[in-house]
């Protein structure tokens, strides 16, 4: 699993962080970050409309 909700939820339940976003996201494959630019800006808007304060990239 590349999320490590397992984890996260933990941390919800202990109260180290408040809450996980109920959306996650990813890009796949290897793409010229140029190309992938508009797209990174759109999900960033949806995710500030979602009240989301912090992400997790996680590479793999």
């Amino acid at each position: 699993m590349v999320f490590p909700l397992d984890r996260l939820s933990e941390l919800v339940d202990e109260g180290v962080i408040g809450s996980l976003a109920t959306f996650h996201y990813a890009f796949m494959g290897a793409t010229d970050p140029g190309k992938m630019e508009e797209t990174a800006r759109s999900l960033a808007r949806i995710m500030k409309n979602d009240g989301v304060n912090a992400v997790l990239l996680v590479p793999v």
